[in-house]
């Protein structure tokens, strides 16, 4: 038995990794719902505003889209 330190410092290494990664998926996860309900809350503004910019709304139904989405 004299591998067993050997082993039970495997053990630790691979228990701590795991943990480690594990915390990482939930950090990922995390961010990327938060990123998504940031990104749900302005959608139709951001639109309205691309389609202004590529020319297919005019100045007067881009602001009219941003008034009524504002009340």
């Amino acid at each position: 038995m004299e591998n067993a330190p050997a082993m039970a410092g495997l053990f630790i290494a691979g228990f701590v990794a795991l943990r480690l990664m594990e915390a990482a998926f939930i950090v990922l996860l995390i961010m990327r719902i938060a990123a998504a309900v940031r990104g749900r809350s302005d959608g139709a503004l951001e639109t309205a505003g691309r389609r202004f910019a590529a020319g297919e709304i005019t100045e007067e139904q881009f602001r009219r889209i941003r008034d009524v989405l504002d009340e």
